[in-house]
């Protein structure tokens, strides 16, 4: 525990109610065994031993107080009566019923007028300092009426004037019965103050064992825990928060806010929220930094006020660690970024492998046929020859001008699936172009029907992004229908209402169940490792999608799958038709 911090005074609060229902009943026996006494004396006056004293005086007092007294321990036997007005009331009564037992007797001059000091001290101990100081001033004020009786013999209805030696016996009754009550009442009051001592000793210990219990408990925790007051002083802290807490010069036990001596991640307000707490009673938090153990730690500081006592308001501060949830997730969002990285990273090199294939197939091509025209311009192939040279060597310059576009998308950080839509692109050529980038030069054999009708449909859309989505659909139709003996590939085009439906259908073996919910996710193919990157469908799906269209794949009926990607319809007539597959220099 620190050193110097000042410990808090207690609550203090009322007096303690001694009046309880125990000594309720104790009194009320008290009270049967003085009834048994006046009732024995009353008997006795009755034989004529002391022949002035009133005995049915004597005996209508037993009564009356026996009756009350038993309606007292009825009332008592369901209803717990507590309070200083309740031993007021009683001690009253016991010194009513005692002036008319010494009026009946002879006033004054009975020896048993010391009685008086016995109900004093019954109420002193029944009800402490208020209630003693009210009996005895109702002590004084019945013996002075009883005086009163002594000048005024019409007061007077009994007089003491005992049968010898019953004057004797009854002085010796008095005297006995006087110092007996008196040990007997000092005696309980030390049995008592001895019972509450004990109890408050093992209270004592109780509490003293579960504060170290708790001190240890709290000592373990790893986060930190304090209590302020409002003045600053510390006033409870565990051994965690010591660590934590900043350089405070040694004998001075005052809060310091982490940010005074350290950086501190304040809410938006700036405002320190133990500051705050005590002033505005709100909680607040914030966050700072701290080399323990040679290691740089991450706390987060909780600050909640407690209630509010003589001294002002109180605030409990709670540190907390945070340094492993913040490295986790620094290292998940490292990872994201890795795993975004990578998808990129893949999707370019997805989208650089078709044009370099592309290009590579078409200069493999070129030499065949240069070889293959053997340096004779007079061959009859020559014609056929330079078609495809010039056919191959525009779409080299296509292809490198959309690496050219790629390439400086990623420069620039522009969003390679971000497309540029032109007023109307014509599906024919798309596809055609499409067509002749995934079977480069290859004339004959090439198992794609297209459908005419593609000619008389034009799309907004992005010509390259468009023709990107086109070679990945061929391709993909192409591979499942290569897998089988027969079979082929058809592209149709049909007009939805304000879009056109580019179709694709395979005569392949159609979508797999087990990737038929997540076709469009990165990296889902079923293809080997080295065949495909999964990644097609997906880069097809997000420029489709980028393009104000939709896209969809399933099996269709009888086998094979049918794919279909949907784009908004050119507009009117007029605007700008953009070629496909020409180099500009063609178009000139």
């Amino acid at each position: 525990m620190a050193l110097g911090i000042r410990h808090s005074r207690p609550f203090v609060g009322n007096e303690p109610d001694d009046f309880s229902v125990d000594r309720m009943r104790w009194l009320i026996r008290l009270r049967w065994i003085a009834l048994a006494g006046i009732l024995f004396a009353a008997g006795v006056a009755s034989l004529g031993f002391f022949p002035g004293v009133s005995w049915p005086v004597l005996l209508g007092t037993v009564g009356c107080a026996g009756v009350y007294n038993f309606v007292l321990w009825r009332r008592h036997r369901k209803v717990a009566t507590r309070g200083t007005h309740e031993a007021v009331r009683q001690a009253v009564v016991d010194m009513l019923l005692l002036t008319v037992v010494l009026w009946a007797a002879g006033g004054m001059r009975t020896p048993f007028i010391g009685y008086y000091v016995f109900h004093v001290a019954i109420v002193g101990i029944l009800g402490g300092a208020r209630p003693t100081v009210i009996a005895a001033l109702a002590a004084l004020l019945f013996s002075g009426l009883l005086l009163v009786t002594e000048h005024v013999p019409a007061l007077q209805i009994g007089r003491w004037d005992p049968v010898w030696p019953w004057d004797l016996f009854a002085e010796i009754v008095a005297f006995a019965t006087t110092v007996g009550s008196v040990a007997y009442l000092v005696n309980h009051a030390v049995r008592q103050l001895r019972h509450r001592e004990r109890a408050l000793a093992e209270a004592r210990e109780r509490a003293a064992l579960e504060l170290e219990v708790l001190t240890n408990t709290l000592d373990e925790l790893e986060a930190g825990l304090e209590v302020v007051e409002k003045d600053g002083a510390v006033i409870w802290r565990n051994k965690r928060a010591e660590q934590l807490a900043p350089a405070i010069p040694e004998g001075h036990d005052h809060w310091a806010c982490p940010g005074d001596v350290r950086a501190c991640e304040q809410d938006v307000t700036g405002v320190c929220p133990v500051r705050n707490a005590l002033d505005e009673g709100e909680p607040g938090h914030c966050r700072f930094a701290v080399k323990l153990e040679g290691e740089e730690r991450i706390y987060e500081m909780q600050v909640f006020p407690l209630g509010a006592d003589h001294d002002g308001q109180r605030v409990m501060n709670l540190y907390v660690d945070r340094t492993a949830g913040l490295v986790n997730e620094r290292r998940l969002i490292l990872a994201e970024r890795l795993a975004s990285l990578g998808r990129v990273t893949q999707g370019v090199a997805h989208e650089l492998n078709t044009p370099l294939a592309t290009i590579r197939t078409l200069a493999a091509d070129m030499v065949a046929a240069l070889k293959q025209s053997g340096g004779d311009p007079q061959q009859p192939m020559l014609d056929d020859l330079l078609d495809d040279l010039s056919e191959s060597a525009a779409l080299v310059h296509d292809e490198t001008r959309r690496l050219g576009r790629i390439t400086q998308g990623l420069l620039t950080g522009r969003d390679l699936t971000a497309s540029e839509i032109d007023g109307a692109v014509p599906l024919g050529a798309v596809v055609e172009r499409a067509r002749a980038l995934v079977f480069a030069g290859a004339r004959k054999n090439v198992p794609v029907a297209v459908g005419a009708e593609l000619s008389a449909h034009t799309v907004a859309a992005d010509p390259d992004h468009l023709v990107q989505v086109m070679v990945n659909l061929l391709q993909n139709a192409y591979d499942a229908v290569r897998e089988g003996t027969r079979g082929g590939v058809r592209v149709s085009a049909r007009r939805d209402g304000p879009r056109v439906e580019i179709v694709i259908d395979d005569d392949g073996p159609g979508v797999p169940t087990e990737i038929e919910g997540r076709l469009f996710e990165p990296f889902a193919t079923t293809k080997p490792p080295g065949k495909g990157t999964g990644l097609g469908l997906y880069t097809s799906y997000m420029l489709v999608t980028s393009m104000n269209g939709t896209m969809s794949l399933e099996n269709r009926e009888g086998g094979g799958a049918r794919a279909v990607v949907a784009l908004p319809a050119a507009g009117e007539r007029g605007e700008r038709l953009v070629q496909i597959g020409r180099s500009p220099e063609a178009a000139e």
